[in-house]
């Protein structure tokens, strides 16, 4: 991996602005928040939801290290992944994209988890009145229960999972969206993720691409793919806004 350039700013580091008094400000006045991986650990649950309708069609699982590289373009993508190459008919993968929802609809919330520290940052961020968004490739009604369960229903202003009306991410459509519903210009957006969707997704709509290094992917794949700042914690994105 190529040592970070000057492409890519540390916590504390990024470009400011000066106001009249000569204190530092900061552009940015909202943030979208990826979902899995980013602000809650669904691996877990995803794994075993898609292992079990695996073993139903009578095909061999994965580890959890594979998930975290078959995760992240959506669950039809993530089901041709998952299926053994010979069993990849338009057909069949219909079939186990619609069983794999259906096991995982059961089995959403057995050991999924918050990353330590999401908690912390979201009540910093609401008290710094920032309004605050969620995009995610998982399917809508997925990505609504998820937050509905773990956030308070105040905490996002815009909830966005897979849907009919856009494209899944790295197509920045769905983001632009979410900079229209809210009323500001996509550059005052951080884009907070974990994956190479997202840093592509962010640079794509004009957003600040950090990077999350906890996440399912690590840094080296952020870092070769748009990551303008890194974090390793989730209270280091509050130092991106405290010049605000």
């Amino acid at each position: 991996m190529a040592e970070p350039d000057g492409s890519m700013d540390i916590v504390g580091c990024l470009e400011t602005e000066m106001n009249t008094d000569d204190r530092p400000t900061r552009s940015f006045q909202a943030i979208i928040f990826d979902l899995d991986g980013t602000l809650l650990d669904t691996l877990a649950d995803i794994g075993d939801s898609v292992n079990c309708m695996l073993a139903e069609y009578g095909f061999p699982g994965h580890t959890p290290d594979d998930y975290t590289r078959f995760i992240g373009n959506g669950i039809k993508m993530l089901v041709i992944r998952a299926l053994p190459v010979e069993g990849c008919s338009g057909e069949l993968v219909d079939a186990c994209v619609r069983r794999a929802r259906e096991i995982y609809w059961e089995n959403w919330n057995n050991k999924t988890r918050l990353y330590e520290g999401i908690i912390e940052l979201l009540d910093g961020l609401k008290t710094m009145g920032l309004p605050l968004a969620v995009l995610s490739n998982k399917p809508h009604d997925f990505t609504v229960r998820y937050v509905d369960a773990y956030f308070d229903k105040l905490t996002f202003k815009v909830v966005m999972g897979q849907n009919d009306h856009f494209p899944v991410k790295p197509d920045p459509a769905s983001a632009l969206d979410i900079a229209r519903q809210i009323g500001l210009a996509p550059q005052t957006f951080l884009f907070v993720g974990d994956s190479a969707v997202d840093m592509k997704t962010a640079t794509a709509a004009g957003m600040h691409a950090v990077g999350v290094a906890w996440g399912f992917r690590g840094p080296k794949e952020l870092l070769e793919n748009g990551c303008q700042t890194l974090v390793t914690h989730p209270l280091e994105i509050l130092s991106l806004l405290q010049f605000q």
